[in-house]
């Protein structure tokens, strides 16, 4: 795929960032004496940058325009940016232009490429971020908005936010591509490492959302995630991302959220393809309307991990699962209460689901084709689809529309079903199976498999522990 086109192929929540967009781009001028703007121009390459001096230099309400080129410097490039609520900073690319900040190859095991330590009310648009260890590693931070930048080419992941806590971040619309190139030894390349192991650091309220991820490289067991949510982190939501080729070299899942915090993180409306697990859950989740296939291992993995003490909390609902060796692994002999509810698990030639007892979990409507592991129909939350070649309109071609007149239309359990639907349409009843929410058409109105529609509207917020009863 065309770089260039990433935004308008496979992203479509952009409606608050075009307002975002609009008030930047008015930022051409010096706006008073206590907020300036600032125009930069690449330098040569050296130890120290002019580009981290200005930076550095930054006034509350101050905007910082980078022109196009290549800005490279062989030592530690850190920056210190803090706005404030009614003076925010931005940094961004100048209209039109591309400024690419890069590190030298032979930089690639010593410094990161761009560090932001301690940054507050900051936006960062429009940038290239090339080569170094880590790509962007934020060091602490409050309320940064990272968008519509290109991280690639990292010797070990993309874009960290574990050294220390963050909060209110919003990462939208980036690309993340080709991560964990090192050679020097075992290297990681998760496209965002988020949060610490045993929650020594946590990120919490923090957006993800309409990121394009893929080709992530890892050889040691820190893995190649695609989004990974540490242990504690909570309050996050992850939405809208398409995921894609996480296992050059392992196999880890596209999206990985841990829990164990006070509040949930929520997965919704993401596609994920040629993943090791496109989905992996263990507490305090709410997993929903993402359209997974495709994957080397399974489609949803939800079981217990060392690092989370507990199992609560956790609701896998109208998903659709499509050709997996595995469609979705549980292992919740410990969870209470959680649902998992008007799933499509559609693997005919493998297992559709791998699970051991489950005697305290809410099983309603999944729709299954493939083998069971450890559970059998008699369960009254699994329905075969047995008469069916196939209920959607095209495997072949990706198209996961329900098929009009088949069981998946007009089943699900009402109780379970959300709001909107993987297009972010609202559902009507009576509710379908999976992902999408057919409401009569015979064909998607909206996208299939190779591009995304870009809708004007926000999801509605709703307090998601009213699934969870």
């Amino acid at each position: 795929m065309n770089p260039s086109r990433t935004k308008q192929i496979f992203m479509r929540r952009t409606f608050a960032s075009c307002l975002l967009v609009a008030s930047i781009l008015g930022l051409g001028r010096v706006i008073s004496a206590s907020a300036e703007t600032h125009k930069l121009s690449p330098a040569e390459t050296g130890s120290n940058e002019e580009l981290e001096n200005v930076a550095n230099k930054l006034a509350a309400g101050d905007t910082l325009v980078l022109r196009g080129g290549m800005y490279s410097q062989t030592g530690r490039r850190a920056i210190t940016a803090r706005g404030t609520p009614e003076k925010q900073i931005v940094i961004r690319a100048a209209e039109g232009e591309t400024p690419r900040l890069i590190r030298p190859e032979s930089q690639m095991n010593r410094h990161n490429n761009t560090e932001f330590v301690d940054c507050a009310y900051l936006t960062i648009q429009g940038l290239q971020f090339r080569g170094g260890s880590s790509g962007v590693r934020f060091i602490r931070g409050s309320h940064i908005t990272f968008e519509e930048c290109e991280i690639s080419h990292t010797g070990n992941n993309a874009l960290t936010m574990n050294s220390g806590n963050c909060k209110a971040f919003t990462i939208r619309n980036n690309h993340i591509h080709h991560t964990g190139l090192s050679t020097a030894g075992p290297t990681e390349g998760e496209g965002m490492y988020i949060g610490c192991n045993r929650a020594e650091c946590r990120t919490t309220d923090s957006l993800i959302e309409g990121n394009h991820i893929h080709h992530l490289r890892g050889t040691s067991g820190g893995g190649n995630d695609g989004i990974e949510i540490k242990v504690g982190s909570y309050g996050n939501v992850v939405r809208d991302n398409v995921i894609h080729h996480t296992t050059i070299g392992r196999e880890y899942p596209g999206i990985f959220v841990y829990g164990g915090g006070p509040k949930l993180n929520i997965v919704e409306g993401n596609v994920i393809w040629q993943a090791g697990e496109g989905i992996q859950a263990v507490s305090d989740a709410l997993v929903r309307n993402n359209v997974i296939l495709n994957c080397t291992l399974r489609g949803i993995t939800a079981a217990p991990h060392i690092q989370v003490d507990r199992m609560s909390h956790a609701a896998i609902v109208n998903n659709t699962i499509v050709n997996h060796p595995e469609g979705i692994r549980l292992r919740w002999q410990e969870a209470e209460n959680d649902p998992l509810a008007n799933n499509l698990i559609y693997c005919p030639d493998s297992t559709a689901i791998n699970a051991d007892d489950l005697p305290k979990a809410r099983l309603k409507a999944n729709f299954i084709a493939g083998n069971l592991r450890g559970i059998t129909t008699n369960n009254a939350g699994f329905h075969r689809l047995h008469s069916e070649p196939s209920p959607l309109v095209s495997l072949d071609t990706h198209r996961f529309w329900p098929k009009p007149g088949t069981s998946l239309v007009g089943n699900a359990d009402m109780a379970a079903t959300p709001q909107l639907d993987f297009r972010g349409d609202r559902r009507n009843p009576p509710f379908d199976i999976g992902a999408y929410e057919t409401d009569a058409p015979t064909l998607n109105r909206g996208w299939e498999y190779d591009q995304r529609a870009v809708t004007a509207e926000p999801r509605p917020t709703a307090d998601p522990y009213e699934l969870l009863g």
